[in-house]
């Protein structure tokens, strides 16, 4: 159970299905935000409270991505944790 606000989690998820549409280990993706792998494993798991702007921004930029497109909820992103 995660104590991560909604917004934190889907943005996680969100952020996980683009770097898995790439091929991108997490390992990968911490390199390409420029933030460490802890950072990230804090969101993975639910143990952050807030969304970085560092690592909002950066994720948009490596992505090129809306801001909507990592903070709402998609179907298909949602579909993969359902069976988790």
């Amino acid at each position: 159970m995660t104590d991560a606000p909604a917004i934190v989690v889907t943005f996680w998820r969100n952020l996980e299905w683009y770097s898995f549409q790439r091929g991108w280990t997490n390992e990968r993706l911490a390199d390409q935000l420029g933030v460490s792998k802890n950072t990230l494993n804090r969101l993975r798991f639910g143990r952050s409270r807030y969304i970085d702007p560092e690592i909002l921004t950066s994720s948009l930029e490596v992505f090129e991505l809306e801001p909507n497109d990592l903070l709402l909820s998609k179907p298909e992103v949602e579909r993969r944790y359902a069976n988790a």
